[in-house]
């Protein structure tokens, strides 16, 4: 389903209310055998599909039911039991996927006591919206983003505000709060930036902006200069962090870019990596299998019957966190040093993006030393010549030298030989647009083949 109606949030709800387990598939996955894969998968019954997914749906092995013009029929004489809250905690209501950026998406089913919990969190009144509160969607009603929009506008019987497309434009969302009411935009960091961009030069959008009770953001990292400058200027930001397994788990304030461990929340930081003392210790979270927002069993881990998210934290305060990537962005080098490439790659960008590069990342797993693949900011380089290539590679090492060498020397990348230039759009994204650093190694591991012998030479 294309999931941005009032009509495909009534199916999804429908179907539980009936008794039923709905498997929500986004228009997006636009790979028909890949669908029915997963409905193999979780044992489905029948495919209700949007009629624009008609020609998608012609090969389904199971039943298909158009949704088209369902709202508004009347329905059969059918009474249903009185709903209740369900005793069985374990039921599950409803399956999820994962994006699928690395592989086959997983299915992630989700049940009564993790979402029971997932609205509790929501219900506390340091944290509360208000009943008066009008908030937007953040995506499809097929991802879980907008079940945790429900949940929290559920938690304080507020009211729920569906674009009717996203991404949707500046100008669309300055009707959305002018004519919608509008208070609490929830939006990916992907789609704010081109409403800072326009902030920037339109007071009028600005204030608007700055009206609003607060902006959430999540699904990943807002860019670090768009946030300061948004809070800089007193824009009410919001960082949600979570997944589509254990859903809200950590949120930050108005006045405070650390993320802190939602109330019932059942985060757990085992330290990850090298033993630091300090602020400089990373965590990796994981969700202990008696929380109750400890995702289904078989998503846990077979060994401590825990769930791992894979995300790495750093603390800087009493429960005060920052995001430093993922589990697999820690790269293991020929020595068996590690390396943290998710930092280094944000520090590259930092430096680098207003004029050189759109784009990072940080390759060299099993390497005696790290290398870079960059998108530059304009094309033309590509074709302007090797000494043209070389003085970008070369400016890219100045830049990152003070930064670089104040890290251990397995850190370092100083030699234009171990930068690779590509044209933009080139490096592989997950749907979120996030770069899929372990098949940009594959895509480099031949050039890494004839780099290394030679510069380890040098």
């Amino acid at each position: 389903m294309k999931g941005l109606s009032y009509e495909d949030l009534l199916h999804y709800l429908s179907l539980i209310r009936a008794g039923y387990v709905p498997q929500l598939f986004s228009i997006r996955m636009q790979d028909p055998s890949i669908v029915f894969e997963l409905l193999a998968k979780g044992g489905a019954a029948a495919l209700l599909y949007d009629p624009d997914c008609e020609p998608l749906v012609k090969q389904c092995p199971l039943p298909t039911i158009s949704i088209s013009g369902v709202v508004g029929k009347t329905p059969p004489d059918i009474s249903m039991s009185t709903v209740t809250t369900s005793a069985n905690g374990d039921q599950v209501l409803v399956i999820f996927h994962t994006s699928g950026s690395t592989s086959l998406p997983k299915l992630v089913p989700q049940t009564v006591r993790w979402l029971e919990c997932l609205i509790r969190k929501h219900q506390y009144d340091d944290i509360r919206d208000s009943p008066d509160s009008v908030i937007s969607a953040i995506g499809s009603h097929a991802h879980l983003g907008n079940t945790i929009i429900f949940a929290v506008a559920l938690a304080a019987g507020s009211c729920l505000l569906l674009p009717t497309n996203i991404p949707y434009s500046p100008l669309q969302l300055d009707d959305m709060i002018t004519n919608g009411g509008l208070t609490i935009l929830s939006i990916f960091p992907g789609l704010l930036v081109p409403m800072f961009a326009e902030a920037r030069h339109n007071d009028a959008f600005f204030n608007k902006l700055l009206g609003l009770e607060k902006i959430n953001f999540a699904g990943h990292t807002l860019e670090p200069k768009e946030e300061a400058w948004a809070r800089d200027n007193g824009l009410k930001l919001i960082n949600f962090y979570g997944s589509t397994e254990i859903g809200a788990s950590m949120m930050s304030t108005s006045t405070s870019p650390y993320v802190t461990p939602l109330a019932e929340s059942g985060c757990e930081f085992i330290p990850f990596g090298e033993t630091l003392s300090g602020s400089d210790q990373l965590f990796q979270l994981i969700i202990p299998a008696e929380s109750d927002d400890c995702p289904h069993p078989s998503l846990r881990n077979k060994s401590d019957g825990k769930f791992h998210t894979g995300d790495v934290f750093q603390r800087v305060g009493k429960d005060q966190y920052v995001y430093r990537g993922r589990v697999d962005d820690t790269i293991e080098m020929q020595l068996g040093q590690a390396l943290d490439a998710g930092s280094l790659e944000a520090d590259v960008m930092k430096i680098c993006e207003d004029d050189l590069i759109s784009a990072v990342s940080v390759i060299g797993s099993g390497r005696l030393s790290p290398a870079m693949v960059v998108e530059p900011k304009d094309n033309a380089i590509l074709e302007a010549g090797d000494d043209k290539l070389l003085a970008l590679k070369n400016q890219i090492i100045f830049r990152t030298a003070l930064f670089q060498k104040q890290k251990y020397a397995h850190v370092w990348i100083s030699d234009a030989r171990l930068i690779f230039v590509v044209a933009k759009g080139t490096l592989p994204r997950t749907p979120k647009g996030n770069v899929m650093r372990k098949a940009v190694e594959k895509m480099f591991a031949k050039d890494l083949d004839e780099c290394f012998p030679t510069t380890s030479e040098t």
